[in-house]
């Protein structure tokens, strides 16, 4: 019942801290300090390889109400290179 709930909520823009939703990635605002800063080979390497492995980002994607990217960049990278539409995410305050 409350995933019922969660989820109608949604529906009207509210969002609830420490839930997964999934979300558009298309709808992911990213701030522009996150595209000027270089994901590190080492870095991304482990990250894209985690994904390779098990079909999933080993970093969550958070966002906050108005879908601003807070953390997880190297995850929505892998997404977009992927083309990937939907990704889950998690909302912060």
């Amino acid at each position: 019942m409350k995933g019922l709930i969660r989820y109608i909520k949604s529906l009207f823009g509210k969002y609830e801290t420490g839930y997964e939703y999934w979300v558009y990635t298309k709808d992911i605002k990213v701030p522009k300090y996150f595209k000027l800063t270089k994901i590190g080979t080492k870095k991304w390497n482990h990250k894209m390889g985690y994904w390779l492995r098990t079909g999933e980002f080993e970093s969550d994607i958070l966002i906050d109400k108005d879908f601003n990217l807070v953390d997880g960049y190297s995850s929505l990278k892998i997404a977009h290179l992927k083309n990937i539409d939907k990704v889950p995410v998690y909302f912060v305050d």
